[in-house]
């Protein structure tokens, strides 16, 4: 087996990797739309979106296969980044860099590969879409180009819709999951803008104070426990807005608390700060006031800016009950 050469730029292609802040962030649609299209459109069972990080390569996305990660040593894609084109291997077993290496004698039994570098606009190649059969393969010049073409469409999403600092999604993100929402029949549209603001917490204390970056963490607790939401985006470094489909069975004041506890408790440096209380708001849908998402949002920026302190519910760690949320979608705005 061939382990895979390192680039010539390595440390300024992990930079460019890292600061997307994409690695370890939760699946996302938007993503995974692309390795389900191309398992159709090529006829393969396994598409992957691989982000080769220093150690490991990392799947953004996955169809067909059920691991996270692989080390980057017995990589195909850390082959991959380092030319241009479509990076194909149409037999493993014939070819001397591969026929023993374990993804090939072990799962997934790799028998073809192509890759197609994922490359950011500074040139740095930091992954690959790729495609696996258990059987031998070729890609004529034509799927080679589309495959291309997929993979530059997959780095789109990931520079025009991520938010480089949190790894959420952005305002474009949101605008698109929230524009998404308007296109159901009135009556079908359930749906709420959960704000978060956490000015008054980053103000009110000094850098020495954090363990790591509070809007980090918070990106972090928020992806953690609103599993189901339909986009969690950061609109400024301290303003994070969770699109949330109404459902009966997720106690949102629950989840409120939980990140509220589990961001203090991560990033304050010192045990003694007790409460972690951003400011918290909901903007239901209401079929009379809005017509698109950019109405509900004009309204959050308007209300976040001309709020009272006296009159702004917060979530504290200490209060945690379902009042919490009465209390907060009633007072809030």
């Amino acid at each position: 087996m061939q382990a895979p050469d390192l680039p010539a730029n390595e440390e300024e292609r992990i930079a460019t990797l890292h600061g997307l802040n994409i690695l370890d962030t939760p699946r996302h649609d938007r993503f995974d739309r692309y390795t389900r299209i191309s398992t159709r459109i090529f006829d393969m069972p396994i598409a992957i979106i691989s982000l080769v990080d220093r150690y490991r390569q990392w799947f953004k996305s996955t169809v067909g296969l059920e691991a996270d990660e692989t080390p980057r040593d017995i990589s195909f894609c850390g082959h991959a980044i380092l030319g241009d084109g479509v990076f194909e291997i149409r037999n493993t077993r014939r070819d001397s860099r591969f026929r023993d290496n374990p993804l090939v004698l072990e799962q997934p039994h790799i028998r073809f590969y192509a890759g197609a570098p994922l490359e950011a606009p500074n040139g740095h190649r930091l992954g690959t879409l790729c495609l696996i059969d258990r059987v031998p393969r070729r890609l004529s010049e034509e799927e080679k180009t589309m495959l291309s073409n997929l993979a530059d469409m997959v780095v789109g999403e990931m520079i025009h819709y991520v938010d480089t600092e949190t790894g959420l999604d952005n305002r474009n993100a949101l605008l698109d999951a929230g524009a998404k929402c308007f296109e159901t029949e009135a009556a079908n549209r359930h749906f709420s803008l959960l704000l978060f603001d956490l000015t008054e917490v980053v103000v009110s204390h000094n850098d020495a104070d954090w363990r790591v970056p509070p809007g980090q963490v918070f990106a972090q607790q928020l992806c953690h426990h609103f599993p189901g939401a339909l986009s969690i985006a950061s609109l400024g470094r301290e303003d994070f807005c969770v699109l949330l489909k109404d459902d009966e069975n997720f106690d949102e004041a629950t989840a409120i608390d939980r990140v509220c506890l589990e961001s203090r408790r991560l990033i304050f440096a010192d045990d003694r700060y007790d409460s972690f209380t951003p400011y918290v708001g909901c903007i239901p849908y209401d079929q009379k006031k809005y017509d698109c998402i950019v109405d509900m949002l004009h309204e959050a920026d308007d209300r976040f800016f001309k709020r009272d302190a006296k009159l702004s519910p917060t979530i504290d760690d200490k209060d945690r009950s379902s009042e919490s949320l009465e209390r907060w979608r009633n007072t809030i705005f």
